[in-house]
């Protein structure tokens, strides 16, 4: 069965006849592109036999007893070289392949813009218009609508009207600010030198850190500062860059040898001003030799009252994790308490036995103890539990709380490593940033404090 003539398809050829080129195949190949792929039976093999691609029956025009058609010919005059179909009969209102094809691939065309690029034309008209009227229209009103309102708003960023105003200007002014240069307002100083006990059972929550980045920050600010490190573990010291070998002058020799706390004070190298008394670790063992020492929770008191310190601003006195002997020395000696709390659960259940503890020693060994600075540490604002623990120790202590807050910064855990605190290690870090706001806090309350 073949398809009957008059539908509007070429006849086919005659066995061995040259296969006529119609619109839509590419010379060289024998299958055609696109919706032609449906216009034609099928095609001929290298046998003459006619094989249907498309389902169409096989064949050849002898056999069918189709007459076949001329072939396309081309126009000699003002088109040469462009191929034309036969002319088929219209009159029986049957309709030209070209015409077919070029109907089916407007339609199609038209299917694909109206379901995929429905866009297209407003994105076109956005693309002709001229990019002087976008940048300016940008600039004066920070964004630009081009179309009809169908195209999203164009966003380009404002220039600052400071040039100096940027991330790496912003950078540099926050390093030049921490180092204390181009300070226009300095930091008071206390009228009497401020003693202060970091003190916080749980371990972890940022004592010895706190320590270190507070003094390295006072010192920098025209501050003169002592560190007392009173952890055998000697982290303060290390932080310091400070000996603390076995064998070093250390408090252990103060507390238990009744040595001079003169002799054990050494000055920070490149930060004038910051002095640091070490601790070895034979002051893990300092605890047990102080139960038989007359007066042993006022050892570390004695010495520093001995000590001179009119030339001093601060003294702060880094505790270790533990409620012990150690740590009363430390109550007894200062007038004032730095609690760091970590912004975690487990930091707010230790709190009120360390708060009991003040109360006990300020009933019976130091009546000037008060805690006078809560700093918040290791504030994540990816949680909301570091929320919700700061907001409920600032409801719970008020102005007591510092309003700097302490972030994670890997820069800070990075810092002791190279035997410096984070102020001089990164000036520019958040956690450096951060000490330094708490720092300037702390000096602020000195003219109240003093006295």
């Amino acid at each position: 069965m073949v398809p009957a003539e008059g539908l509007g398809w070429p006849d086919r050829p005659p066995a061995g006849a040259p296969y006529p080129v119609l619109p839509g195949l590419h010379r060289g190949h024998s299958e055609p592109e696109g919706p032609e792929l449906s216009q034609g039976p099928g095609t001929a093999d290298a046998a003459g036999a006619n094989t249907g691609s498309l389902g169409w029956p096989g064949g050849t025009g002898a056999e069918a007893g189709v007459t076949p058609r001329p072939a396309v010919t081309a126009r000699s005059q003002g088109d040469a070289g462009t191929a034309h179909a036969p002319a088929d009969d219209t009159e029986n209102g049957t309709m030209r392949p070209t015409e077919y094809s070029a109907s089916r691939v407007q339609q199609a065309l038209s299917t694909v813009v109206s379901r995929e690029t429905a866009i297209a034309p407003a994105v076109a008209r956005v693309a002709h218009e001229p990019v002087r009227s976008v940048v300016e229209d940008t600039m004066q009103g920070g964004t630009a609508t081009q179309g009809n309102g169908d195209v999203g708003s164009v966003v380009i960023p404002e220039v600052p009207q400071n040039r100096q105003d940027t991330p790496i200007g912003r950078a540099a002014a926050a390093a030049v600010g921490v180092r204390g240069a181009g300070d226009d307002h300095p930091w008071p100083r206390p009228a009497q030198c401020r003693i202060m006990t970091i003190a916080n059972q749980k371990g972890g929550v940022g004592k010895t850190t706190t320590a270190v980045n507070l003094a390295a920050s006072l010192a920098q600010h025209g501050s003169r500062v002592l560190v007392v490190d009173l952890d055998p573990q000697g982290n303060a010291s290390t932080a310091l860059d400070v000996a603390h070998h076995v064998g070093t002058p250390s408090i252990y020799n103060t507390l238990v040898e009744d040595l001079p706390l003169a002799d054990i004070v050494k000055p920070v190298e490149g930060l004038p001003g910051l002095y640091c008394a070490p601790a070895t670790i034979d002051l893990a063992g300092a605890e047990i030799e102080l139960v038989p020492l007359v007066a042993r929770e006022s050892r570390l008191s004695r010495a520093v009252a001995a000590y001179d310190s009119s030339g001093l601003d601060y003294i702060l006195i880094d505790c270790p994790p533990s409620l012990g002997l150690l740590t009363i020395n430390a109550m007894v000696t200062a007038k004032e308490v730095l609690i760091p709390i970590q912004c975690e659960y487990y930091a707010l259940e230790g709190l009120e036995q360390l708060l009991r503890t003040v109360e006990l020693v300020r009933g019976h060994l130091n009546q000037m103890l008060q805690i006078t600075t809560i700093l918040l540490t290791m504030y994540d604002g990816r949680t909301r539990l570091a929320s919700q623990v700061a907001d409920d120790v600032r409801s719970h202590f008020g102005d007591v709380v510092l309003k700097s807050v302490i972030p994670r910064s890997v820069r800070v855990s990075e810092a002791p490593s190279y035997g410096q605190s984070v102020i001089t290690y990164d000036p520019g870090s958040s956690g450096s940033i951060a000490y330094i706001g708490a720092a300037r806090e702390l000096s602020l309350r000195s003219p109240e404090m003093a006295g």
